[in-house]
């Protein structure tokens, strides 16, 4: 019988053809490499993703485009890392997308939850609907979701306009200069209401 020394050393002689595997363009293993720590290597990269991942989620709800975003800056992919895995470019990005995909399948990422909360928290902030769609659009892929979650009466955005003012300037009357009366506006403005909600505004 022989031994695992000897075993080893017999598989480590034998090329991919002998073992019956066809090599690929694109596959990570040398023929000189064992198969087994080139996978695990891989695979760990991958959960070392997937662990960043959850990380940033116990923090925080994300979006899923400023997850992605996050992910790819804490992980960079340097020519030096392709070459450690003999890859061609985008090896990261697809495991990020991987990664990403696995975290909304578990739950752990969604972007209806994230817009949700966001718009709740710029709402309390006192932001209006264009500026807020302009922050989730830079998290969020999905448009529609967003355009969901701010389709308010134009009452309702009135009545938080108001509320900015007041808590801004002590009151929403309708100054008697101009100046400031044009100052206020653009201090709505500047929050993300619309013209029309702006004018409204004012008693």
């Amino acid at each position: 019988m022989k031994s695992a020394e000897e075993f080893l050393a017999e598989l480590n002689m034998k090329s991919g053809a002998d073992l019956g595997i066809e090599p690929s363009p694109h596959s990570p293993f040398r023929e000189s490499d064992s198969l087994t720590p080139q996978v695990k290597t891989l695979d760990e990269l991958a959960k070392k993703i997937e662990a960043k991942a959850v990380a940033l989620l116990a923090m925080r709800e994300h979006g899923s485009k400023e997850l992605k975003q996050k992910l790819l800056t804490k992980i960079p992919e340097t020519p030096e890392l392709l070459a450690e895995y003999a890859e061609q470019p985008g090896l990261v990005g697809l495991l990020v997308t991987d990664v990403l995909k696995l975290c909304q399948e578990n739950n752990w990422q969604s972007d209806e939850r994230y817009v949700e909360q966001a718009v709740r928290n710029y709402v309390n902030k006192g932001h209006g609907p264009q500026k807020i769609r302009q922050k989730l659009q830079q998290t969020c892929y999905d448009n529609s979701l967003i355009s969901a979650a701010l389709d308010w009466d134009e009452s309702d955005w009135v009545e938080l306009a108001q509320q900015a003012l007041e808590k801004k300037y002590g009151d929403c009357k309708k100054p008697t200069e101009q100046k400031e009366q044009a100052k206020r506006m653009r201090f709505l403005q500047s929050r993300g209401f619309a013209q029309s909600t702006i004018w409204k505004a004012f008693r």
